[in-house]
């Protein structure tokens, strides 16, 4: 295998594929121009800056080692280990150990292990195993084993068994297994629960679902039924701040009677604001609680997300059995600032 030293910038930038047969090491401050495509193995030390919108994409059975800031777009069956601040996006049997304050969103049977203060979106038939303070979202058939104090927020027909300290927020269908002090919250009537050691279980008392207590210390606390803003862990103040995910120009519908621009800074008002006959469609603009929940509306390449201040008399929710829980209409905001996938606001 030829191995290849990447340590000048001269030499990065004239970097544009690593072959299968080629294990290249970059080395050292550098700054990523332009897109890399990885066909063989590839492993960053020191920090590697990226510029706006550049990547490096591992294709096939390649292997890819990403520390510090890294943005890497794993397809096939490639293999990624994510150091630091990594980002990487998982496709087809992907598999990614994501390490520090890693983040990664795996789609379709990609696998992923996440480490430390890691964070994972999981969608289609994706396998999370959370560790430390992992935090996770689980879409579609994914399937989640949290440990320790991970975080995991299950839709669709996500599976997910809990151990430790680890919190479950279970919507659709997902079924859930609690052991130790996990605690398990239903937000919708799902497929079913079932509790071991001291672990709780909070569902609204007016939802009928499967659930078993395989010992006689669990608890299950009956609550009240909870409007978009508990439902979503929003204080309800006069302004709150939702999101959208946009184009690469601010744009949603584009090309329709219905685009519209979301420019940073400026005051987007409906021009015909009618919410209350349909959940979808025109009459309101849409926001959502937190920005990777925008993804199920849209996933053109290069989009981004905003943060939006909206006041709560300018909003409209859906209290009948909404079928997008996390969505809500609104009819004037101010866009504030670009967020990455988790909300926080980018520079």
């Amino acid at each position: 295998m030829k191995e290849t030293l990447i340590n000048t910038q001269k030499k990065l930038d004239a970097l544009k594929e690593i072959k299968v047969d080629e294990k290249v090491t970059i080395e050292g401050e550098l700054i990523l121009g332009e897109d890399i495509s990885v066909f063989g193995t590839l492993s960053t030390k020191g920090r590697l800056k990226f510029n706006y919108g550049c990547r490096i994409e591992a294709w096939g059975n390649s292997s890819v080692v990403a520390r510090g800031n890294s943005s890497v777009v794993a397809r096939g069956n490639s293999s990624v280990v994510a150091w630091g601040n990594s980002s990487v996006e998982a496709w087809g049997n992907s598999s990614v150990v994501a390490r520090g304050n890693s983040s990664v969103v795996a789609w379709e049977n990609s696998s992923v292990e996440a480490w430390g203060n890691s964070s994972v979106v999981a969608r289609g038939n994706s396998s999370v195993v959370a560790r430390g303070n992992s935090s996770v979202v689980a879409r579609g058939n994914s399937s989640v084993v949290a440990w320790e104090n991970s975080s995991v927020e299950a839709w669709g027909n996500s599976s997910v068994e809990a151990w430790g300290n680890s919190s479950v927020e279970a919507w659709g269908n997902s079924s859930v297994v609690a052991w130790g002090n996990s605690v398990v919250r239903i937000r919708c009537a799902i497929k079913n629960v079932v509790l071991y050691g001291f672990s709780v279980c909070f569902k609204p008392f007016d939802l009928k679902f499967k659930i078993e207590k395989k010992s006689k210390t669990t608890i299950i606390q009956n609550i009240e039924p909870l409007d978009y803003f508990k439902r979503n862990g929003i204080e309800k103040t006069k302004k709150i701040i939702l999101y959208k995910r946009v184009s690469h120009d601010y744009k949603t519908q584009e090309n329709t009677p219905n685009e519209t621009l979301w420019l940073l800074g400026t005051i987007v008002v409906h021009p015909s604001w009618n919410p209350k006959e349909k959940e979808c469609g025109e009459g309101k603009f849409h926001a959502v609680s937190r920005p990777y929940f925008a993804d199920e509306f849209r996933s053109t390449k290069n989009d981004k997300y905003v943060a939006i201040e909206i006041e709560c008399k300018d909003l409209y929710e859906w209290k009948d059995d909404p079928q997008y829980p996390h969505k809500i209409g609104f009819r004037r905001g101010r866009v504030l600032y670009d967020v990455d996938k988790f909300g926080k606001a980018l520079k």
